[in-house]
């Protein structure tokens, strides 16, 4: 589980949200390397798999009123939009799948996500 923030000191809620967040990715989508945040402030929680990009990712909109089992919802389908512009299966992290993926000159996996 990798929880990503600018904020060492963090914000509690912050914290558990993103802490749930990944924890439900990493159930789902076990062996990915899953990176989340989740800013209050700003009102958006973010989704990355760093071994595939870690500049492409899923932005949510946290709602004022917002139901867990929504939430999750809307995590583990920006988990899978992820794995599926990757054309990788949703499900546990496939080393043959993953190292079929196309690269480029730099090493950096090429996907469906620009």
């Amino acid at each position: 589980m990798k929880l990503v923030t600018d904020d060492p000191r963090g914000n509690l809620n912050d914290i558990l949200t993103a802490r749930a967040m990944a924890e439900s990715l990493h159930t789902a989508y076990p062996g990915h390397f899953w990176a989340v945040s989740c800013d209050g402030r700003t009102g958006f929680a973010d989704v990355r798999n760093l071994a595939l990009s870690g500049n492409w990712g899923f932005r949510i909109k946290l709602g004022r009123i917002y139901s867990a089992s929504q939430f999750k919802k809307d995590v583990l389908k920006a988990g899978g939009e992820i794995l599926e512009r990757y054309h990788l299966s949703r499900g546990k992290a496939s080393d043959a799948e993953i190292g079929d993926l196309k690269m480029d000159f730099a090493g950096r996996v090429l996907g469906d996500m620009a």
